[in-house]
C-alpha cells in the first residue's frame, strides 16, 4: 500500500459530501447504494486526507479531532456476523490535518483516544477502497445547540482549500425503533409516509443550501418520527453549511429503507 504525501498548501477546493449510512452491513454488500459510493469516490482526484464528522463519535463539553498516525477501526455495534466485526480499514490517520485543524480553530481539541468509528469506515470502504487516503475524524459535541455545529462548520472551510475533503455520515431519518421490526423481517425497500415527507421537505432545503432552514426539523411534516434523536442529523448540518454562494448541491444517492431510514446523499462543489 503507497500513501499519498500531504502538506498544507493551496490546493484545488475540494468537494463535500453527505453520505447517508445506513446499516453497517453495507461495508460487506454490493448493491445500488454501495456502487453509488464506488462511483463517487472514482470521479474525484484523490485528496490530501478525508475529515469525517460521523454521527457515531458523540462528545459533551468538547470538541475534539482524532490525530491517530494509524486510527484504529472500530466495531461500535453488536450482533452482526463475525466478518463485519472482523474487517478492517487500514487508512493511515493525519496528525498533521488534524494539528492544522486545532491550531485554527480554538475550540477544537486533537486526541487519539478514538478512530474510525461504523459511520466513518463503512463507507470509506467503497469510496476509497484501496485504504490509502489519511482519514481522520470531528466529534460532535452532543450538549450543544444545533445552530453551533453550523457555526463551527464553517470554520472548516479552509481545509478544503489545502485538499481535505470534508464528509459528513449520518441519515437524514432516522428512527431506529420504527424500522428494526422491518429488518428483522426482510421489508427493506420502502419508507413510511411521514419518512417520504420529511425526507422531500428536506431535499428542497438542500437543493436551496438552506442550512438554517433544517434547524426547524421538529415542525416539519414528518419531523419528530424522522429525527427522534439529532444524533444522525447534525452531520447533515455540518456538510451543507459548506456550501458556498458559488456551489450547487448534487444528489449523489436516495432511497428510503426498513420504513424509517433515507439514505439520501449529496455532493456540494
Amino acid at each position: 500500500m503507497s500513501i499519498l504525501p500531504i502538506e498544507l498548501r493551496s490546493s484545488d477546493r475540494q468537494p463535500v459530501w453527505f453520505i447517508g449510512h445506513g446499516s453497517p452491513m453495507n461495508a460487506l454488500m454490493d448493491n445500488p447504494f454501495t456502487q453509488s459510493l464506488n462511483q463517487l469516490g472514482a470521479s474525484i482526484a484523490p485528496p490530501q486526507a478525508v475529515l469525517v464528522v460521523s454521527a457515531h463519535w458523540l462528545t459533551r463539553g468538547g470538541t475534539f479531532v482524532q490525530a491517530s498516525p494509524q486510527p484504529e477501526t472500530i466495531h461500535d455495534f453488536g450482533g452482526f456476523p463475525r466478518e463485519l466485526h472482523q474487517y478492517q480499514y487500514p487508512a493511515p490517520g493525519s496528525p498533521f490535518f488534524a494539528s492544522a485543524l486545532a491550531n485554527e480553530v480554538k475550540s477544537v481539541q486533537p486526541t487519539t483516544e478514538w478512530g474510525l468509528d461504523h459511520g466513518a469506515w463503512t463507507v470509506l470502504c467503497h469510496l476509497f477502497p484501496q485504504h490509502n487516503i489519511p482519514c481522520f475524524e470531528l466529534s460532535i459535541d452532543y450538549s450543544r445547540p444545533l445552530a453551533y455545529h453550523i457555526s463551527l462548520a464553517r470554520e472548516l472551510q479552509f481545509l478544503r482549500e489545502k485538499g481535505v475533503l470534508i464528509l459528513g455520515s449520518g441519515n437524514i431519518v432516522h428512527n431506529l425503533q420504527a424500522s428494526v421490526p422491518n429488518l428483522s423481517s426482510g421489508q427493506e425497500n420502502f419508507g413510511y409516509e411521514w419518512a417520504q415527507e420529511f425526507d422531500v421537505w428536506s431535499a428542497k432545503l438542500i437543493a436551496d443550501k438552506n442550512v438554517e432552514g433544517l434547524l426547524d426539523y421538529e415542525r416539519a411534516p414528518g419531523g419528530r418520527y424522522s429525527v427522534p434523536t439529532p444524533d444522525h442529523y447534525i452531520p447533515l448540518l455540518y456538510s451543507l453549511a459548506l456550501a458556498r454562494k458559488d456551489e450547487q448541491v448534487y444528489t449523489t444517492y436516495e432511497q428510503l429503507v426498513y420504513g424509517g431510514i433515507s439514505m439520501r446523499c449529496f455532493e456540494i462543489h
